[in-house]
């Protein structure tokens, strides 16, 4: 049946979740270069997976094999099942579900044996079992997620198209910089953030704290001392500064529930370290449902993570936040589940996510974020 579905998927041409861009006019020739050579840093020899939605794609997975084959590498694709395919196996039974799964992951994991990189090219595909990322905690492989996420509004494709390319531009060492800025401010103090929007929140974060630093380099230099699976992969455009190790949270976390300030918008409040009450102030009912009816360690904070990146604007004028929230200055605390991360907590709810685009964060006093601007390391 998986073969059957893979076959399809390399013949198939299908509707995606939402409308299909128009043409790009982003140089995917000079991304895809920039990915494998400075990235990456391939080396003649090297496997390379390439993960895509032919569906979808619109000329990034032939530069990123062109790029590969280029530098001395070898590609391997796994074409990802197109969404008619995804929405099918979801309405089989359980059992029947489960055993697809099985026959995917089992048939996917050939490819990444024994493959050195792997490279999630743009898709509008959502993966909710999130089988890339698990293919990549059971290999060696250092990995590059290149989501490319796109906003609901047509009108702003191509604009946040070109602030991707050239966020992606953006040498690792400047974005090294600015991270390494925050680091050393934030490990062993004590921090507050707040907002006009009610956020009161002030938390530890102990002086021998891990820090994933998202700097665009996925080189095996960089991720030699990987302590998890977020250390073997780099989301391009990079920008964040990220740890899961919160401690002593107080008070109150107001935060949008999606990169976008027309989503939901959740209200956290914390004591003694755990999340006491979760409310929902606009439109996010069915997350705080969820929470409230899930197990493990659904109370705990799971990451806090700040945006870098002086290409990317926190909020568009449309609402959209690119990228996932990783603009210069963006603010987001998980709760819950954070093994990806390297993290301990696990809830059967995973992750919930809360961005906070204008707030102002202090380390032990020092402004690191000012209403929504970054300061420290942002010369």
């Amino acid at each position: 049946m998986l073969g059957t579905l893979l076959a399809a998927t390399r013949l198939a041409v299908a509707a995606v979740m939402f409308a299909q861009p128009a043409p790009s006019r982003v140089d995917w020739t000079k991304l895809a270069d920039l990915t494998v050579r400075r990235t990456l840093r391939l080396a003649t020899g090297e496997r390379v997976v390439l993960f895509w939605d032919q569906s979808s794609d619109r000329g990034a997975a032939t530069a990123m094999r062109s790029a590969v084959i280029a530098a001395g590498g070898v590609p391997t694709d796994i074409l990802a099942p197109i969404q008619p395919d995804v929405d099918a196996i979801r309405r089989l039974p359980s059992e029947a579900q489960t055993v697809q799964r099985i026959r995917r992951d089992s048939a996917w994991a050939q490819a990444f044996k024994g493959a050195d990189a792997a490279i999630w090219l743009p898709t509008a595909l959502t993966m909710a079992d999130r089988p890339f990322e698990h293919l990549v905690e059971k290999s060696k492989v250092r990995s590059i997620h290149f989501h490319w996420f796109l906003p609901p509004d047509t009108a702003d494709f191509a604009k946040v198209e070109e602030l991707y390319a050239k966020a992606i531009a953006v040498e690792p060492a400047r974005l090294a910089t600015r991270i390494a800025t925050l680091e050393n401010a934030i490990k062993g103090a004590t921090i507050k953030i707040t907002a006009a929007n009610g956020t009161n929140l002030a938390f530890t974060v102990p002086a021998a704290a891990w820090i994933h630093r998202n700097t665009g380099d996925a080189s095996r230099s960089k991720v030699r001392d990987a302590r998890s699976v977020r250390d073997r992969q780099e989301e391009l455009p990079a920008s964040v500064f990220r740890t899961t190790d919160l401690a002593g949270l107080e008070g109150t976390y107001v935060g949008y529930a999606s990169f976008d300030t027309r989503g939901g918008i959740l209200q956290a409040t914390f004591s003694k370290g755990r999340l006491t009450k979760l409310e929902s102030k606009r439109g996010a009912d069915t997350i705080v449902a969820t929470w409230q009816k899930a197990t493990g360690d659904k109370t705990l904070a799971g990451e806090f993570v700040i945006g870098t990146n002086p290409e990317l604007p926190g909020v568009l004028p449309s609402g959209f936040m690119p990228y996932y929230g990783y603009g210069a200055g963006v603010v987001r605390i998980a709760i819950g589940d954070n093994w990806e991360s390297g993290g301990k907590n696990r809830s059967s709810n995973g992750e919930i996510l809360m961005f906070l685009p204008d707030a102002t964060v202090t380390a032990n006093g020092t402004v690191l974020i000012k209403d929504g601007k970054l300061i420290a390391g942002s010369k």
